[in-house]
């Protein structure tokens, strides 16, 4: 999968913040660090950064860049192994876990459970090139080689269902080396068919019967994790209302139902969750006892390409 700049994550129809009215602007751990990183090679931490990779010196809050290579220079978003450390563009200045060089959009419409968008919010502050919404855009190979991971969240209202040409393109795309990441839950039914088109050539889908509801206010904890790069450091994550997966690697279950599976599918990635509270505020603020940031720093890192845009994760806070 060959791309002029970077990486880029696409995410089909991002559910918005339920819960609090946090707009989203006060973000876990802050936004984008700032400072600079300079000169490939294996260099030393960055000064005031959670996690310093790479680059010979670093100044300010979270400087640091990709891991030096032997008589690289400097790692840059520009599609070419700087440093010569075998992984193009892997840049991350503020060291908040997502390459400063992937770039992130949406795909489809919003969730309505609540005011705020925290998780829009906080993926368009760690890209150096923001958040894209392709909202109901038709999935061709065009488009799709544009980017590197894709996050399917609520296609129920897009007044179609996808074609087979769609269906291809993006079983096309997966298998060159695209992740690509399928949320569920947004209360209409007609979701689980569109979603379960594009499931379908990597033997994945979403059952029909609704689980897990809410236990009064607040969403059920999910806490059965089977270790996996994805699931690394998670203990618990919200659900409400979701769909059990099926199909695929199994990675966490509740009461009974599987909520996360994963596949390799050739040379790319796909992961089923079975919710999509994850993207709400509620979720990210109310819950100091969850690890939403985290699993998302871990998801997108294994979808994303092994050798393109790869940096640390930080621990969990």
């Amino acid at each position: 999968m060959v791309r002029a700049f970077g990486l880029s994550l696409v995410v089909l129809a991002l559910s918005v913040g339920c819960g609090s009215e946090d707009d989203g602007s006060t973000l876990p751990n802050g936004g984008n660090g700032g400072g600079s990183a300079a000169g490939g090679g294996s260099g030393a931490s960055g000064s005031g950064g959670l996690i310093g990779i790479g680059g010979a010196s670093g100044s300010g809050a979270g400087a640091g860049t990709g891991s030096g290579g032997s008589g690289g220079s400097a790692e840059v978003c520009d599609g070419v192994d700087n440093d010569n450390n075998g992984i193009i563009d892997d840049v991350d200045v503020g060291n908040d876990g997502i390459c400063d060089c992937l770039l992130i959009a949406t795909l489809g419409l919003k969730g309505e459970w609540g005011a705020g968008n925290i998780f829009a919010t906080w993926l368009s502050q760690r890209s150096d090139n923001g958040a894209t919404d392709l909202n109901d855009a038709v999935l061709t190979d065009a488009l799709l080689e544009k980017y590197q991971v894709i996050v399917v969240q609520d296609v129920s209202k897009m007044n179609r269902t996808y074609s087979a040409s769609e269906v291809a393109a993006l079983e096309k795309w997966v298998k060159g080396g695209g992740g690509v990441m399928t949320l569920i839950g947004y209360a209409d039914p007609s979701e689980i068919a569109n979603v379960n088109l594009l499931l379908a050539p990597f033997g994945l889908s979403y059952g029909s019967q609704q689980i897990l509801q809410k236990q009064g206010g607040n969403t059920v904890p999910v806490t059965n994790w089977v270790t996996h790069p994805v699931t690394a450091g998670v203990q618990k994550v919200g659900v409400d209302n979701g769909y059990p997966v099926q199909g695929g690697t199994v990675l966490a279950s509740e009461g009974g139902f599987d909520v996360l599976a994963a596949a390799t599918q050739s040379e790319g990635h796909v992961l089923v969750w079975g919710d999509e509270w994850i993207t709400y505020d509620s979720e990210w603020s109310g819950h100091p006892d969850y690890q939403v940031e985290h699993f998302w720093l871990n998801a997108i890192k294994w979808l994303t390409p092994a050798k393109e845009c790869q940096v640390a994760v930080p621990p969990v806070r």
